[in-house]
């Protein structure tokens, strides 16, 4: 089972992204400061549905919006499971289709 594909939607400093996986090694580079650690934590997010460096879900969203979209594609061997969380400033909203 692996992560194949990941969308953000005003999350941290990501106004939107999408992004696919091999099933093999995926590495991220980028200078310093350009969220790549914001993307770890977005695949953390949407798998325990809390942060690992803040305890405040409100720092997940971006300044100028009312709530942060994490959707994903986890590959399985009988087929895909699409996952999806939902941030606003009031409540999380986790969604996963089995």
């Amino acid at each position: 089972m692996y992560l194949s594909a990941l969308q953000l939607d005003h999350y941290r400093n990501y106004d939107q992204v999408a992004l696919e996986f091999s099933p093999d090694t995926n590495v991220l580079i980028g200078e310093n400061a350009q969220g790549k650690t914001n993307l770890l934590e977005a695949i953390y997010v949407l798998a325990l549905a809390r942060s690992h460096r803040t305890n405040n879900d409100r720092e997940l969203i971006q300044w100028d919006s009312e709530f942060a979209k994490i959707t994903g594609q986890v590959q399985r061997t009988v087929g895909q499971v699409p996952l999806e969380l939902v941030l606003s400033h009031k409540a999380k909203k986790p969604r996963s289709i089995i």
